[in-house]
């Protein structure tokens, strides 16, 4: 999330309640803009100003590029804003005529221009339609009952003013969305959900209120593609829109997006694109498999032609499938649905084995995977990893005064009251055991780490859980101690873990109810 400086003329047309935006048609993040807009019933509080980030761009231009560069921003809209419905069109259109289109509409009619404006963005990245076509463009009008004003009226004036300002606004740096409050605070881009939302409700990049992401979205599974060839990219895509695809140009591509994101659900391969990895043997996806936690990621090889040496090789390496072109578009569909199934289930079997029974949050073998995924991550990246380790004050007094079951109720509302706490999808909150919970921040230092902690003390303080015999207060309290450790290859994960244990000691020592760093107590 960036910040930028409105010219005096954008703070005079923007009301503190309203936003001005920037943004271009064939933006997957402008469009997902406009969606948190429509979700938050805000989209009658927007002056949007179209223009053109990519003004030489044609429908009839679909190549590997643009399929790999459109699959990559998709797929960081679906990791951004889980909540937006979108698929990978198979070319990005022009932009200029839907534009000029909604602008001469909504000179007369704003509340169809606004319609309007949805209707394109969902055509195009939902449906995958040629926004850029004319006579698509005609019948939508038509199909709305919309009136379009004369073409002597179309304004272009206007668009190459906006399109003006935005070139040469230096702060935004040719970004888009460019989303201006009329507080007169800008978002350069789109952050996460949850971070534009908060913007959108208060007008201003500091809330005390952000909401959370919901954890109860069922992701799209993920499949990872490293293949040139336009026509098979494109019949994956088509037969497999209800799932995020995401191609990568090369096998770095590949490395980078395996070391550095989640886990894909499945990965196809073109068999070419690994000749020169032969002189590393059959073991290299074995290798790449063991930085995660789970090695049951179901490889597909893909070939362009169909031999016993090809098929013997795949399955060496450690292949789940091996795949011969040309595809039948029905079998292929088949055939990948078949191992996301499988996937899916074993992720399923997977997650009851690694969720507490009680709480419902990770359990301790859980966490004990995730930190050394992450361990191993940051080794890699260079990155800080972070851990609190939290203790309720007096659990033993509970159950004694209370009984065992008031206990298990009073763990689970603790629970879910940290959970609420943890700020990104990628903190893990776990129960380590009895009463204790960790809690491990990936790319976070001490400082950080320290808000959430403060968090999660407070949000237990505001909780007040009844607890008459804690000699400490009248209600639940915790002591927590933090770490936050930068991690270097021949050091043991649990160097993080005894840290945290040190300074939830010392916090304990301090007299309860209170945060203890390692940094300043160890």
């Amino acid at each position: 999330m960036g910040k930028a400086s409105p010219t005096s003329e954008q703070m005079s047309e923007t009301n503190e309640d309203s936003f001005v935006v920037y943004a271009d048609f064939n933006c997957p993040f402008c469009y997902a803009l406009n969606e948190r807009f429509i979700a938050l019933e805000l989209d009658d509080r927007v002056s949007f100003r179209n223009v053109q980030h990519a003004p030489l761009v044609s429908s009839s231009q679909t190549g590997f590029e643009t399929l790999s560069e459109i699959s990559a921003e998709v797929a960081e809209v679906c990791r951004r804003a889980p909540s937006t419905q979108i698929n990978i069109p198979l070319f990005r259109p022009n932009s200029g005529p839907a534009s000029t289109l909604v602008y001469r509409v909504a000179r007369e009619d704003p509340t169809a221009a606004r319609q309007l404006r949805k209707r394109i963005y969902r055509a195009l990245w939902i449906d995958g339609e040629d926004i850029s076509d004319s006579e698509f463009l005609t019948s939508l009008t038509q199909e709305m009952n919309i009136r379009v004003p004369d073409e002597s009226d179309s304004g272009t004036d206007e668009l190459e003013k906006w399109q003006l300002a935005w070139d040469s606004n230096q702060e935004f740096e040719r970004a888009i969305p460019i989303t201006i409050s009329g507080k007169g605070e800008t978002v350069v881009g789109f952050p996460l959900e949850s971070e534009i939302d908060g913007f959108l409700k208060t007008g201003s990049l500091i809330s005390d209120q952000l909401p959370h992401a919901s954890s109860e979205l069922e992701q799209r599974q993920w499949i990872l593609v490293l293949d040139s060839d336009v026509p098979s990219l494109q019949m994956i895509i088509q037969q497999m829109h209800d799932c995020q695809v995401e191609v990568v140009k090369d096998f770095n591509a590949l490395l980078v997006q395996l070391r550095n994101q989640s886990m894909p659900d499945l990965v196809i391969i073109n068999m070419s694109f690994i000749k020169d990895l032969e002189d590393k043997g059959s073991g290299w996806w074995r290798d790449i498999l063991s930085s995660y936690a789970e090695t049951t990621l179901p490889l597909i090889f893909v070939s362009d032609v169909k031999t016993i040496d090809a098929e013997v090789t795949a399955f060496e390496v450690g292949a789940t499938e091996f795949m011969a072109k040309p595809f039948h578009p029905k079998v292929l569909k088949a055939r990948l649905d078949m191992h996301l199934q499988v996937r899916r289930s074993q992720q399923q079997l997977s997650n009851i084995a690694r969720v507490d029974a009680l709480t419902s949050i990770c359990n301790r073998r859980e966490f004990d995977m995730r930190l050394l995924t992450e361990w191993r991550r940051s080794v890699r990246a260079g990155l800080q990893l972070a851990l609190l380790m939290i203790d309720i004050d007096k659990f033993k007094e509970y159950n004694d005064n209370y009984g065992h079951l008031r206990g298990d109720d009073c763990l689970t509302l603790v629970a879910q009251t940290l959970s609420s706490c943890m700020q990104r999808s990628s903190d893990t909150l776990a129960r380590y055991g009895g009463e204790e919970f960790v809690a491990l921040l990936p790319e976070s230092d001490l400082e950080g780490a320290m808000e959430v902690a403060q968090q999660c003390l407070s949000g237990i303080q505001a909780a007040a859980i009844p607890h008459v015999a804690s000699p400490i207060k009248p209600y639940v309290t915790v002591s927590i101690g933090v770490a936050a450790i930068k991690p270097v290859h021949g050091t043991s994960m649990t160097l993080l873990v005894e840290e945290a244990d040190i300074a939830l000691y010392q916090a304990k020592k301090n007299g309860r109810n209170r945060i203890c760093s390692f940094d300043e107590d160890g």
